[in-house]
């Protein structure tokens, strides 16, 4: 890692002058100066593991120095969320050369800041926050590298937390960044996500369904508090979706999972556990209606094994990692699958039909890699179950051709800062997925798949024909 000192004091002195000297350039809102270390055309590219370094330093007129604390720089490249860094570097060198001042103590000695943004990014706007004010700064390049250049070493995307409790890190969602409360969605992010849920409750109205958005917790929201290597922030995006007043018939079981302790979510992986899906499986079903005590004795004779899992996240370490986790041995869904397409992730269409489960209705489900595990305990509460893998995207022409009883979206924590499509069409969502798959991924899908013909009975009363026949 580079020093704060790498600048030269004869390099500070020059931005000094310029400072002074073209106060237009550097000084705003009376008095206010800032300076961009990194990324810079003038000093050798700043790229780790995590992405393009963003160095420099924030100084406040003297009668705000009490305000330090509350200064934010602003970073966006997308319309929908931003990143919001405070001040937390000490620059005594900046103290010395700029101010003329004696660092010690200096009730502006923490003003420098330092954190990244992706290595894909060619720019970026900055922002400063000051006392509610926003500040525009000029659009940060990114240098260009020479081929042999490159990030320090390969992302790893996992944080080793206490315990043996393995996270997240380095995503294109900045999981760390939403659990630090660094991460925020913008208004126009805020605003897409109200459009979301009232056409959303609107879909569901017009075809007379029970309806719920269920959004999977974080494993951080959960677990961070007790393992993760990171503080907690005060906020983040899912915390805002709460707040929205659209959002009040929002599933969130955070609670439900904090009840099981360890077990809620797996150690190696980002998902929770079968247990933690079961949880979830129970809130989402209140929350369509389900009578309680009917849902609890449907799965009150469960039995789980012990068994060893690598995870998604386990196997990302070298040498792998894996942990203890409790298997359900008494119920696999995999017996009541009347139609899998077997893509992987996005575009998966899967029919579940269980005559013997509680509700004679059918359940119609846009969800995300968290559903997975609930089929399990879905497939026992709802006769049939209709599932697509959208990450919570609606197809209203597939709602209208299955008319169903409950119609859910379930969508992770970390994924809000991406807002779900209203029109997503299915046909297309199939089509550029078999499109993109290798050769090893078709072989997967040949192993997974259980088809049908357009005319089955359980497909035609269901009316998704048009969608197994691609």
């Amino acid at each position: 890692m580079k020093s704060l000192r790498t600048a030269s004091n004869h390099w500070l002195q020059q931005v000094k002058k310029i400072v002074i000297s073209h106060r237009g350039q550097r000084v705003v809102n009376q008095g206010l100066r800032w300076h961009l270390d990194y990324p810079s055309l003038e000093r050798p590219p700043w790229l780790n593991q995590n992405g393009w370094v963003v160095q420099g330093w924030v100084l406040l007129p003297s009668s705000l120095s009490k305000s330090m604390e509350d200064v934010r720089v602003i970073a966006r490249w997308n319309s929908v969320f931003e990143l919001c860094h405070p001040l937390s570097l000490e620059r005594p060198d900046v103290i010395e050369t700029v101010l003329g001042e004696d660092p010690t103590k200096h009730p502006q000695l923490r003003c420098g800041f330092r954190f990244t943004v992706p290595r894909q990014l060619t720019s970026c706007t900055l922002e400063l926050c000051v006392n509610g004010e926003r500040i525009p700064l000029p659009i940060v390049s990114m240098p260009e590298l020479p081929d042999s250049a490159g990030a320090e070493v390969a992302p790893l995307k996992v944080l080793k937390g206490k315990a043996n409790w393995l996270f997240l890190d380095n995503d294109t969602n900045g999981s760390v960044d939403q659990y630090r409360g660094c991460l925020l969605l913008t208004d126009e992010g805020v605003k897409g996500w109200q459009r979301y849920f009232k056409d959303f409750y609107a879909l569901a109205e017009k075809h007379g369904a029970a309806s719920a958005v269920l959004v999977a917790p974080a494993k951080e929201s959960v677990m961070g508090p007790r393992y993760h290597p990171c503080a907690e922030g005060a906020g983040g995006p899912i915390q805002q979706l709460l707040a929205l007043p659209e959002a009040q018939v929002l599933v969130y079981p955070v609670q439900a999972l904090m009840a099981l302790g360890d077990d809620a979510f797996i150690q190696t992986d980002t998902h929770w556990t079968q247990r933690g899906a079961m949880a979830a499986s129970k809130v989402l079903a209140a929350a369509l209606g389900l009578d309680d005590r009917a849902v609890e004795n449907t799965f009150v004779d469960d039995e789980y094994d012990e068994l060893s899992l690598t995870g998604d996240l386990g196997s990302k370490l070298k040498p792998e990692r894996t942990c203890r986790i409790s298997s359900l041995r008494t119920f696999n869904y995999h017996q009541y699958r009347c139609f899998d397409n077997g893509l992987p992730n996005f575009g998966r269409l899967v029919v579940l039909a269980n005559g013997k489960a509680l509700m004679p209705g059918t359940c119609l489900i846009f969800g995300s890699s968290s559903s997975y595990s609930m089929f399990n305990y879905v497939s026992r509460l709802f006769k049939r179950v209709v599932f697509v893998h959208s990450a919570g995207s609606l197809d209203p022409e597939l709602v209208a051709a299955v008319k169903p009883d409950y119609l859910v979206v379930q969508t992770n924590a970390r994924f809000v800062v991406q807002v779900p499509k209203v029109k997503q069409s299915l046909t297309t969502l199939i089509a550029e997925k078999r499109e993109r798959l290798t050769e090893e991924e078709q072989e997967v899908v040949a192993k997974r798949q259980v088809l049908v013909t357009a005319d089955d009975a359980m497909v035609t009363a269901l009316g998704i024909s048009p969608w197994v026949s691609l």
